[in-house]
C-alpha cells in the first residue's frame, strides 16, 4: 500500500487490515510510522516502510522491500501521488484558449 501515512491511502490500508491482509505500507514522509502503529491495533501484520517513490531509486527500493519479505503479494494499492494547483486545476486558465 504505498501513501498510506494519510488521507484516501491511509483510509485503504484500514480496509485492507479490516478485511484480514498482512500490510507493507509506505510513504515519503515521516507519518507512516504514527500510521503503522494504528494499524497495528486492526490485528494484522504491519510493515511499514519510508520511501519516496518520485525517484527511480525509491521504486526500486520498494520492488526490494517486497520481495525482501518472502510472502505472495495477493494485493496492490498504488496510492502515491501530489496534487496539482493552480488556475489549470482549478479550470481557469490565465490566457483565453
Amino acid at each position: 500500500m504505498t501513501g498510506a501515512s494519510s488521507g484516501i491511502g491511509l483510509e485503504l490500508a484500514k480496509q485492507f487490515a479490516e478485511h484480514g491482509f498482512d500490510l507493507l505500507v509506505t510513504a515519503e514522509d515521516s507519518g507512516i510510522t504514527e500510521a503503522a502503529v494504528s494499524l497495528e491495533s486492526l490485528g494484522t501484520d504491519i510493515t511499514e516502510f519510508q520511501v519516496d517513490l518520485a525517484t527511480p531509486e525509491g521504486v526500486e527500493n520498494l520492488y526490494e522491500k517486497i520481495t525482501s519479505v518472502g510472502r505472495p503479494l495477493d494485493a496492490i494499492a498504488l496510492n502515491a501521488g501530489v496534487g496539482a494547483g493552480g488556475d489549470f486545476a482549478r479550470g481557469t486558465a490565465s490566457k483565453p484558449i
